[in-house]
């Protein structure tokens, strides 16, 4: 992964006057983050949502105010900041998160992209909890995690964890030290953390293992990991957040900024569980379809009314995906049980492996509609390329045991229109899937 592209396309804001604004941009093109620099006399763009994050680089706090200004006069609405300066500019209302310079541009490519996932997290939680409320589900049934941070120690007791103890100690947070990677996993499994710190000093690849590992693990896969360094070159550091670690802390970190980085990761890890059970709450007998576990396509229908809405308002923006499931034809063709049987495990399949803010519906016999925020044409290929792998390779039973059966999936992506409606939308996704389409998987 190192150098090359990583994750999925967005549209990137950047400000700043120093001259490594142009290189940063030309170098965060290189891992599909498109960049448009902002000045303070920008004219308005048009369409506001497309930009995802906020990039402030910043020598001063006047900085930090001018790019705030020039993001709000440039494209207003509500969106991630990330500053990347020598010192910490302003207030924890101002931005979401800093790096401290010098900032190689995997590192401030990952903190995006996490940045911007959680506020679409964010985002559809409140809108599909308000869509909630009209099914009769009670909004605010989640409550906020008011317990101290809990972050877990991995290496040896060296003067470095003494200090992190300290200074997280000092803020009430709580640190459980495992001075093996062995008994590091124990602890892994046993409870959650909000944040692993991993001392890297002179055992970067036992580091390197535990951070790749932890990114292999679906449970373990959102959790900060923050790497107590020594001095590391550019292409350690593009190796360490190619591994999914969260942030470098080289030695000259002192107590004050060390605390802070690590309760940032650990708030966010927080907004992020809060996030998903909001999401999650929104699950239940008066919003799903039982026999899929998809919700049912009234909800969705009333979903994709108020995102329509949302978009209108230049709020966010989506996509949506139209799924065809085919079975096969002549002597290799199911039976009507078998059939609809194989149909209910695709639908199980396709949620989940949609993200925890997507959401889909059955909506005929063999026609699924996938609801993706904030994904462009790009990502919907993705998506759809990687549902119909996954059913390509899956062998459904039939009637006779002897000959499993595979189903093909047909795909069609649809963008919205101005002024549509969703049952217009609806309606205009599914006939998409009556066109002469290619088949993406088949048996």
């Amino acid at each position: 992964m190192t150098g090359g592209r990583m994750g999925r396309e967005l549209d990137v804001l950047v400000f700043g006057l120093s001259e490594r604004v142009e290189s940063l941009t030309e170098q965060l093109g290189k891992l599909s983050l498109k960049s448009r620099l902002v000045r303070a006399d920008s004219p308005p763009a048009r369409r506001h949502h497309d930009w995802a994050v906020g990039i402030i680089l910043a020598e001063c706090d006047r900085d930090v105010e001018d790019g705030i200004k020039a993001f709000q006069r440039f494209a207003p609405g509500e969106r991630p900041l990330l500053v990347v300066g020598p010192d910490n500019f302003g207030s924890p209302n101002q931005v979401d998160a800093w790096i401290r310079e010098p900032a190689p541009a995997v590192q401030i490519a990952a903190r995006i992209r996490a940045l911007f996932r959680l506020h679409t997290m964010e985002i559809i939680a409140r809108r599909r909890t308000e869509v909630s409320a009209l099914y009769g589900q009670k909004p605010g049934l989640v409550e906020r995690q008011d317990q101290p941070p809990c972050v877990l120690y991995v290496g040896d007791a060296s003067p470095r964890f003494m200090a992190l103890q300290h200074t997280l100690a000092s803020v009430g947070a709580d640190i459980v030290a495992a001075f093996s990677s062995y008994s590091a996993f124990d602890y892994l499994h046993e409870r959650p953390f909000d944040a692993v710190v991993l001392n890297a000093a002179g055992k970067r690849d036992i580091a390197f293992t535990i951070s790749s590992a932890m990114r292999r693990n679906a449970r373990l896969y959102h959790t900060p990991v923050l790497l107590l360094t020594d001095d590391v070159d550019a292409t350690a550091a593009e190796e360490a957040f190619a591994r999914g670690v969260s942030d470098l802390l080289p030695p000259g970190t002192d107590d004050d900024e060390l605390r802070e980085r690590v309760l940032t990761l650990t708030d966010e890890r927080r907004r992020r569980r809060e996030a998903k059970a909001i999401l999650e709450s929104c699950r239940d007998t008066r919003s799903l379809d039982i026999e899929t576990g998809l919700f049912h396509a009234a909800f969705l229908t009333a979903h994709v009314e108020d995102l329509l809405q949302a978009s209108a308002r230049d709020e966010l923006s989506f996509s949506m995906i139209a799924l065809q499931v085919l079975l096969p034809e002549g002597s290799e063709r199911p039976d009507d049980v078998s059939a609809e049987k194989a149909r209910r495990q695709f639908a199980a399949m396709l949620r989940h492996l949609l993200r925890t803010e997507d959401a889909a519906a059955r909506f005929d016999e063999d026609v699924f509609l996938a609801v993706l925020p904030f994904t462009n044409a790009v990502g919907i290929d993705c998506v759809a390329a990687r549902v119909a792998a996954i059913a390509e390779c899956t062998a459904f039973e039939s009637d006779d045991p002897l000959r499993p059966f595979r189903l093909s999936v047909r795909a069609a992506p649809v963008q919205t229109r101005p002024g549509e409606t969703a049952d217009a939308l609806i309606e205009r996704a599914r006939r998409c899937l009556i066109r002469p389409t290619p088949v993406i998987a088949s048996a």
